[in-house]
């Protein structure tokens, strides 16, 4: 299971930039909206400061770690057997993560793009890709995001400009009309796709980094560049779009696109922005697979993961087809389920498995001396 390659800390930002921005730029807008119509805004910018707090959270967590993973890490802290069925709860989070982004690649294509091209044959594609570049390594996939990176950026810098003169800076009036609660709501929505997921990079750093003093600046760096640019895209939605016709929309950026016409010349631009989103999907995608194959790995103890890689692909690929039986049911899934579900992953273990690591570690040392 051992993997010896290091990747750099401005790699891990890369990643970490491509992970947050993933499925959160198509489809997090039009949830933001339906909780707090115009206000989407601002709960947005609320979000960016509690992932980056939840960044800097993960990095805290990976100083008690040394160069083990969180698989290892929990065996360390809670005992082997019940740190290995810990250890299942976020295999199976990578699992389902894996899966479902799977099935978001083919309800979106086969309704936006490839109307007649089977939803299978679409999901088995983008497996196979991920299967053979998990395979491949950590290391190729940094180095690949780090190649595309500037690309993803052009073309999000590109919709920007096109859009400014559709703006409407009065379709953010009026301001702060939803209530508390629904704040609340789309603030956990943000960073249940933004913030919490950001726990399965504990399999990345500080273990295969190069210089692990270096992570922590890098890391919160990636958390605020990918959350800030999800935000600008809500921002630009509100301002475009509406805030009515942003909720009402599957994909509202994909809808933003198309409205961009200048001077009659530059119209239509929508499949440049579904080239970037399939790409940000991509390595988020690829990201919750190796977590999920090294965690696999590390429960049963396998020294060398990648004979697992192909098997668990497809049973990925086999259970995207059917993880969500319709995009009502993906709908009221993700906005029930979704964000209770990380919080618990993303937040809650975590906070426990810490505490109950330094209660641990006083306790060691206060007998260290006894024992002298």
């Amino acid at each position: 299971m051992e993997e010896k390659v290091r990747i750099s800390p401005f790699q891990l930002s890369v990643l970490t930039i491509l992970f947050t921005i993933g499925t959160s730029i198509l489809i997090i807008p039009s949830g933001m909206a339906a909780e707090v119509n115009q206000d989407a805004w601002l709960t947005s910018l609320i979000g960016i400061i509690i992932c980056c707090g939840l960044a800097y959270f993960y990095v805290v967590c990976s100083r008690s770690m040394g160069r083990k993973n969180y698989f290892q890490y929990l065996e360390d802290v809670y005992g082997k057997v019940l740190g290995k069925l810990i250890g299942l709860l976020y295999v199976f989070l990578g699992f389902i993560g894996t899966s479902t982004l799977l099935s978001y690649y083919g309800f979106f294509t086969t309704t936006q793009i490839l109307t007649d091209t089977p939803f299978e044959i679409l999901n088995l594609s983008l497996a196979i890709l991920i299967i053979l570049v998990v395979r491949a390594g950590l290391e190729v996939l940094a180095r690949t995001g780090e190649l595309l990176i500037f690309w993803i950026f052009l073309l999000l810098f590109a919709l920007i400009v096109f859009i400014l003169p559709e703006v409407d800076f009065e379709r953010l009036r009026p301001f702060n009309e939803a209530s508390p609660m629904n704040h609340a709501k789309s603030i956990l929505t943000f960073i249940a796709s933004a913030g919490f997921p950001l726990v399965l990079f504990l399999v990345i750093f500080p273990k295969h980094i190069n210089r692990p003093d270096k992570v922590k600046w890098n890391f919160i760096a990636g958390s605020f560049i990918g959350t800030f640019a999800v935000s600008i895209i809500i921002v630009l939605c509100i301002l475009v779009l509406g805030a009515s016709t942003t909720a009402r929309q599957l994909y509202p950026t994909y809808v933003l696109a198309k409205t961009v016409s200048v001077f009659k010349i530059i119209e239509r631009i929508e499949s440049l922005i579904a080239g970037f989103w399939i790409t940000t999907m991509f390595f988020k995608t690829a990201l919750y697979f190796y977590a999920f194959v090294i965690g696999f790995a590390q429960i049963l103890e396998v020294k060398n993961y990648r004979f697992l890689v192909i098997p668990l692909g497809l049973l990925t690929a086999a259970f995207s087809t059917v993880v969500y039986p319709d995009i009502e049911y993906m709908l009221h899934w993700d906005s029930t389920y979704w964000a209770p579900y990380t919080l618990i992953m993303g937040f809650v273990i975590p906070l426990i498995t810490l505490i109950i690591d330094k209660i641990k570690k006083r306790i060691t040392t206060k007998k260290a001396p006894l024992n002298t």
